[in-house]
């Protein structure tokens, strides 16, 4: 009798193994925007307002506001200057015409092309460096899913055009800024990560401004829209 309670006991013991083993492991978390504390009170009122904003052939604007907590598409055919007019928003561009902007606005930009300063540095490091350590820490670069473990160890300079853009926007997500200016963000993004950031936009705790031309994407989009048609 001992020795049958004795096998029961281990063939149970190996089917508990074999059960961990193949057991299915739980769903990532879906991607989200992490907020601050900063980034959680944003004020209400107007973040942005551009005026009569002339660059010639490039942009002609004759108005727009961006207030907290907007969300903006921008559309319109290639050269029309929405990559333009995010320059403009973010500060970027010498220009005609009257810009205001909030005083101490945190405003974070996803371009087309992300150069980093440091190519030598692996992403990893690049993350921790930017957000600081408490916030690295906070928010891994892991959890986020868009570099793969490899990915992440590798020197910046290393990565591909995608690889880039999906460390600038793991930054984004982990520290969101008052005012997101996102270029063609859905570029380079896998299907499944291209939903999870349209879902994830509209839980951003400030202001998104995307320039997009992903029909998918603007025809889900809830928000205003302005289309340029160019100068």
């Amino acid at each position: 009798m001992q020795n049958q309670i004795a096998r029961r006991v281990r063939a149970a013991g190996r089917r508990l193994d074999d059960l961990e083993r193949a057991a299915v492991a739980s769903p990532p978390e879906p991607l989200r925007f992490r907020a601050t504390a900063l980034a959680t009170a944003t004020a209400d009122g107007t973040l942005v307002s551009l005026r009569h904003v002339r660059i010639p052939g490039r942009l002609s604007l004759d108005r727009l506001d961006v207030a907290a907590a907007d969300r903006l598409l921008v559309t319109g055919a290639n050269g029309a200057g929405k990559s333009t007019l995010l320059a403009v928003l973010a500060g970027r561009l010498d220009l005609a015409g009257h810009v205001r902007r909030r005083p101490d606005l945190r405003i974070g930009v996803l371009t087309q092309d992300t150069v980093f300063d440091r190519p030598e540095r692996t992403a990893e490091e690049v993350y921790a460096d930017v957000l600081g350590r408490v916030r690295a820490d906070a928010v891994p670069l892991d959890d986020l899913r868009l570099l793969t473990a490899r990915d992440a160890r590798r020197p910046v300079g290393d990565l591909s055009v995608g690889q880039r853009r999906r460390l600038a926007l793991a930054l984004l997500v982990a520290d969101p800024p008052d005012l997101l200016l996102l270029d063609e963000p859905t570029n380079h993004l896998s299907p499944r990560l291209c939903d999870e950031l349209e879902d994830a936009l509209g839980g951003s705790p400030g202001a998104v401004v995307v320039a997009s031309h992903d029909r998918w994407l603007r025809s889900r989009w809830h928000g205003r829209e302005i289309h340029l048609r160019g100068t």
